[in-house]
């Protein structure tokens, strides 16, 4: 083979790499516009508030987010646990925290509230201030995926917490979100991992495997530095929107 034909080849599946991360982005776009949408209601809420000219955003004044939420899941393709708006610190009229988080119950088209405790004293105190999918989009103003994870104290299950900003002149009012069990998020990712060629991973920010078209890396796993440069050939590719913080390994090698 000439190097020419090398070029070419190697062009061509760098090509086939950018299109599966695109692919990736399109099959996850549902669960960003649930969000997305959710975070609009939110804004709604506070623009009706404003507009009467009432003393602050109350708990019931969340309370429609309910039937939005629920007709949000259920329009979704991929398989959303729960989804809701999380509130920053005394933001709400009478409530230092508070969230308001639907997901669906064991039977189907059922939902149920996430309750947590929000008792800072308490040894189960749900500190959601201090998690990740609260403060990377509170401190960076932009949206994260977290994950995969267990959240322990909330939905005790493995998931990806997908979370936006809201702000209501320029002010923090808390996040959008929604959580995605990690065997509802795979069967979407692997299809388009196994049209690749060669082996390939989906990484969060802290390079922990989401999902990989080989038994080599599996979920969860971590790809260190020392690994990565072990592959000198291997073509990375960032996601956009707000799973950039996502990426594409494809090992050449």
């Amino acid at each position: 083979m000439t190097y020419d034909q090398e070029s070419r080849l190697g062009a061509e599946d760098e090509e086939l790499d950018l299109l599966c991360a695109k692919s990736i982005e399109s099959s996850v776009s549902t669960i960003l516009d649930t969000v997305e949408q959710v975070r609009n209601t939110v804004l709604e809420i506070w623009i009706q508030n404003a507009n009467l000219q009432k003393h602050g955003v109350s708990k019931k004044d969340l309370a429609i987010l309910q039937a939005s939420v629920k007709q949000l899941i259920l329009a979704a393709d991929v398989h959303i646990n729960g989804a809701g708006f999380v509130a920053a610190p005394d933001v709400l009229s009478d409530a230092k925290l508070y969230l308001e988080w639907w997901r669906q119950a064991a039977k189907p088209g059922s939902f149920i509230p996430l309750k947590v405790n929000l008792d800072e004293q308490s040894d189960t105190f749900y500190d959601y201030p201090n998690m990740p999918w609260f403060y990377k989009p509170r401190d960076e103003g932009t949206g994260h995926v977290i994950g995969p994870y267990v959240d322990m104290l909330g939905v005790d299950m493995y998931i990806c917490t997908f979370s936006l900003p809201v702000y209501y002149d320029d002010i923090f009012l808390g996040i959008a979100g929604a959580d995605v069990p990690l065997n509802n998020l795979e069967p979407v990712v692997i299809p388009h991992l196994m049209k690749l060629s060669k082996q390939a991973v989906l990484v969060n920010d802290d390079f922990r495997v989401i999902s990989s078209n080989t038994s080599k890396w599996l979920v969860g796993d971590f790809l260190s530095s020392f690994q990565l440069s072990r592959s000198s050939n291997c073509h990375m590719i960032s996601l956009d929107h707000s799973v950039e913080n996502w990426r594409l390994i494809v090992f050449k090698e």
